[in-house]
C-alpha cells in the first residue's frame, strides 16, 4: 500500500507503527462518524461501546474482545491526537532498539496488562457499573516506559524546555496523563499503571536477556544540531537514514532488505549495493 510505505518512512522505517497509527486513527473517526449517523436518525449511538473495555467482570467475561479493542478507540479527537503523537515519537525511538514486531507486541502487552488492572481495580473499589475505558493511554505508556529505560541518557531539544534527557520527557508526559484523568476515578489510573508497569518490565527483561541496545544512536529522524553536541532535533527528510548499521550482518541484512522494500533497489548508495552484496555471500557461506 502506497500510503502505507509513505507513513512508514515517517515511521523511521517501522512498519508496525504505521499501522498502529492508522488502525487506531482509522477506527476511532469511523465509530465517531457513525455514531453520530445514528444518533441524527433517532437510532441509539452506543455503538462505542461495543468495543470499549467494560468495568464489569460480568460484562466483560461476556465481551472478552474489548480487551484489545478498547485500545484502538478514543472517546474524543483530542484523546486520539495526544496518543497518537506520543505514539508516534517514542514508537520511532523504541523501533531503533529491536525488530519492528518488538513494538506490536510491547503495544499489546501495555495495553492488555493495563485493561487487567482497570478491571481488577473496579472490582475491588465497586467502581461504578456502566462504566467503560477508551483510548490507547495505557499501551502508549507502556511504550514510553520502555523506551526510557533502555536508553534514558539519551537526549531530545525541547521547543522552549531545551535539551534535556529522554528519561525526564517520559516521566514529564506520564504526569501529564495521570494529571489529565486525575478525577476519572482509581481504576483508569491503575490502567495507567498497568500499562507503565508492563513497559519497564519488559525493558528489564530485555536489558537482563543481554540484547544489545543503543544508547548513543539518535532516533529515526533525530540529528545533531551541530558537530560534537549530543542534542537531536526531529527532521522528517531524515527518516529513511534511521536504517542505521549494526554490528551484527543479520541484522544489517533485514535493515538494507527494509530501505528495498519501502523506497525499492534504486534507492541504495553504491556503498549499500556493495555491502548487500558483501553481507549476502557471507551468509551465504
Amino acid at each position: 500500500m502506497a500510503f502505507i510505505d509513505r507513513l512508514s518512512r515517517l515511521c523511521g522505517g517501522c512498519r508496525v507503527l504505521a499501522w498502529l497509527l492508522v488502525v487506531n486513527t482509522g477506527l476511532s473517526v469511523t465509530l465517531w462518524a457513525v455514531s453520530a449517523a445514528i444518533e441524527l436518525s433517532g437510532g441509539d449511538s452506543s455503538l462505542l461501546y461495543a468495543a470499549a473495555l467494560p468495568s464489569d467482570p460480568l460484562l466483560f467475561a461476556s465481551h472478552p474482545w474489548t480487551l484489545v479493542t478498547y485500545m484502538a478507540v478514543h472517546y474524543s479527537p483530542i484523546h486520539m491526537l495526544v496518543n497518537m503523537l506520543w505514539l508516534f515519537w517514542f514508537g520511532r525511538m523504541f523501533s531503533d532498539s529491536g525488530r519492528e514486531m518488538s513494538l506490536l507486541w510491547l503495544y499489546l502487552g501495555s495495553g492488555v496488562c493495563g485493561g487487567l488492572f482497570y478491571i481488577t481495580a473496579a472490582a475491588v473499589t465497586g467502581y461504578a457499573p456502566g462504566t467503560y475505558l477508551t483510548g490507547a493511554s495505557a499501551a502508549v505508556l507502556g511504550v514510553m516506559g520502555a523506551t526510557a529505560m533502555l536508553m534514558p541518557s539519551r537526549r531530545v531539544n525541547l521547543f522552549l524546555f531545551g535539551d534535556i534527557r529522554l528519561i525526564w520527557v517520559a516521566a514529564g508526559c506520564m504526569v501529564l496523563t495521570v494529571a489529565g484523568s486525575w478525577g476519572s476515578g482509581i481504576p483508569p489510573q491503575a490502567a495507567h499503571l498497568g500499562g507503565v508497569a508492563f513497559g519497564i518490565a519488559s525493558a528489564f527483561a530485555r536489558m537482563c536477556s543481554g540484547a544489545r541496545i543503543p544508547r548513543k544512536t539518535p532516533a529515526p529522524g533525530f540529528r545533531p544540531e551541530s558537530p560534537g553536541q549530543g542534542r537531536y532535533r526531529l527532521n522528517a527528510r531524515r527518516t529513511l537514514d534511521a536504517i542505521n548499521s549494526m554490528p551484527d550482518d543479520h541484522e544489517r541484512l533485514d535493515q538494507l532488505l527494509d530501505k528495498i522494500r519501502i523506497s525499492g533497489y534504486g534507492s541504495l548508495t553504491a556503498r549499500e549495493r556493495t555491502e548487500l552484496n558483501h553481507i549476502s555471500s557471507k551468509i551465504k557461506q
